[in-house]
């Protein structure tokens, strides 16, 4: 018998209590234990299937996400700790999970697509709301019509079906079965420029990655990273003004530096109103063959931090971190095969975790403290934290219960003098993210508009229900309207993404340009 008929045949007397038997019993028949991908589908028990569903933790930020990696091209950097893989683009290794993915669907974004939603629909998750992670090399130093059809076939994969043109495919992803709901791309700080993200905006990107690895100019150029401080602040300020999120890449360990002085470059890139980054990832320097940085320590010039020197550093960062910032990535996943020196633990966030617990401190950012699936039974609390930047002030809005975010808004006020990229935002404050956290809900409750709202902004209930559709990113809309009318804005500009521009213009937005616009 076939495993589909097997667990049809039992279903209806599988519970969570006798599920593992019954897991054991279809292994003795099929010879071998079934996958839960080939279980999950013919269960009908809510219970069973979140506990067959693979890595529910991938779904319970509230979208899906996954990373599209783009062909091997030419990176512009020569930076000493960067391997170069054949076949592969710049800093990526074949056996990484999306690298493996792509090399084996020659990197056709359409194929690559197709294949993860599949792959996640088996697992049990839920992938109506799709956040795309664009991988591979320098994304500014493609060419712009590589880019475009790029961007075409990740639409269309997400679509089910080739469109005549980027334009088309996104008009129909606005209403679509599945949404794209955000879309990253990865380069470096001295490659934004005013065009690329104009040619951002028009695929639909609504956050960047920026290699930025170190707060020093001495270790910038230690590791010949090719651009400086300067550059990081500019990126940063046209990015923010342009309403696009943005995350740094941050490495301890670089040739030139100490445990102290990654510290400090942390505190650096917190505080200093130049930088301050929505998101970060932490990959700390590892030594691979062939790189610049593996001559190097061969000749003694360079050695790894002992792992205690790595925590206290990595604990110090969490510990530093605002909490208007998410550490999305804490250490690489690379296999030990690559590794000459450095870190072979991938569990790091987790230990650090452990530990810091056991100190009594904690992390304070976002990824820590999001909600994820349940049911709540908690008061929650408007929190407004407010800041300078370069080019203007941020506001971070957030709706809190004690240690969980439920809910949270980045508010950008350009400063009046500021020259803005984009007509539409000329005037105007811009909204450049809302998010609600918790397992992730299809979008027929986004669509519908009719969210159970709250009663007040302060010390709104939460009691038996769940996060997402429940009216908290509409209040932190409401309320960031109001703020920015009193500020003297005339009008609220939001970077949608392109699955989600229906439910702003359900909230009064309409799209002007590669923005949804709503006069005050």
């Amino acid at each position: 018998m076939k495993i589909e008929e097997l667990v049809r045949r039992d279903a209806e007397k599988v519970t969570p209590e006798n599920l593992e038997e019954y897991r054991r019993a279809w292994a003795k028949v099929i010879g071998r234990m079934p996958k839960n991908s080939e279980i999950w589908p013919f269960i009908d028990d809510d219970e069973i299937k979140e506990l067959y569903k693979t890595r529910s933790v991938r779904t319970e930020s509230g979208v899906a996400p996954f990373a599209v990696m783009m062909k091997p091209h030419y990176c512009p950097g020569n930076c000493v700790y960067c391997p170069l893989e054949e076949g592969m683009p710049k800093s990526y290794l074949s056996d990484e999970p999306a690298a493996q993915r792509a090399k084996k669907l020659k990197f056709d974004p359409y194929l690559q697509v197709e294949m993860r939603i599949k792959q996640m629909e088996e697992t049990g998750h839920i992938t109506d709301k799709i956040d795309l992670i664009v991988i591979g090399g320098t994304f500014s130093a493609y060419p712009d019509d590589y880019k475009l059809e790029f961007f075409k076939g990740m639409f269309d994969g997400v679509n089910g079906f080739v469109s005549d043109t980027l334009e088309e495919a996104q008009k129909y992803n606005e209403t679509g079965k599945r949404r794209i709901v955000g879309i990253s791309v990865e380069t470096r700080p001295d490659w934004v420029t005013e065009q690329e993200i104009i040619l951002w905006r028009k695929m639909g990107v609504t956050k960047v990655q920026l290699g930025v690895q170190a707060f020093d100019e001495e270790i910038l150029k230690k590791i010949n990273r090719g651009h400086s401080l300067d550059e990081v602040a500019e990126a940063t300020r046209m990015c923010r003004n342009a309403g696009v999120k943005i995350c740094y890449h941050f490495m301890p360990n670089l040739p030139g530096s100490t445990p102290e002085k990654d510290i400090e470059m942390a505190k650096i890139m917190f505080n200093d109103p130049r930088f301050e980054p929505d998101y970060l990832k932490v990959y700390p320097a590892m030594v691979i063959p062939t790189t610049e940085l593996h001559k190097m320590w061969e000749r003694g010039e360079y050695q790894s931090y002992a792992d205690e020197d790595l925590k206290r550093v990595l604990k110090e960062v969490k510990r530093l971190t605002p909490r208007w910032c998410r550490i999305d990535r804490l250490v690489r996943d690379i296999s030990k095969q690559w590794v000459s020196s450095g870190t072979l633990r991938t569990n790091l966030r987790q230990i650090l975790q452990a530990e810091l617990k056991k100190e009594g401190k904690k992390c304070l950012c976002i990824r820590c403290r999001e909600v994820r699936a349940g049911v709540y039974d908690a008061e929650v609390k408007l929190l407004i934290d407010e800041r300078e930047t370069l080019g203007g002030q941020e506001l971070f809005l957030s709706f809190e219960s004690e240690d969980n975010l439920f809910s949270m808004l980045r508010l950008r006020l350009p400063e009046k003098d500021e020259k803005m990229l984009f007509k539409e935002l000329e005037g105007a404050a811009i909204v450049r993210e809302v998010h609600t956290y918790g397992q992730v809900k299809g979008i027929t409750a986004m669509d519908s508009g009719s969210e159970p709202g709250m009663t007040d902004l302060q010390g709104d209930s939460l009691k038996g229900e769940e996060s997402q559709h429940r009216g908290l990113g509409k209040r932190l809309l409401v309320k960031a309207e109001e703020i920015a009318k009193d500020r003297g804005y005339k009008k609220m500009a939001v970077i949608s993404a392109i699955g989600t521009r229906e439910y702003y213009k359900k909230l009064g937005y309409e799209l002007e340009g590669e923005y949804v616009v709503k006069m005050l």
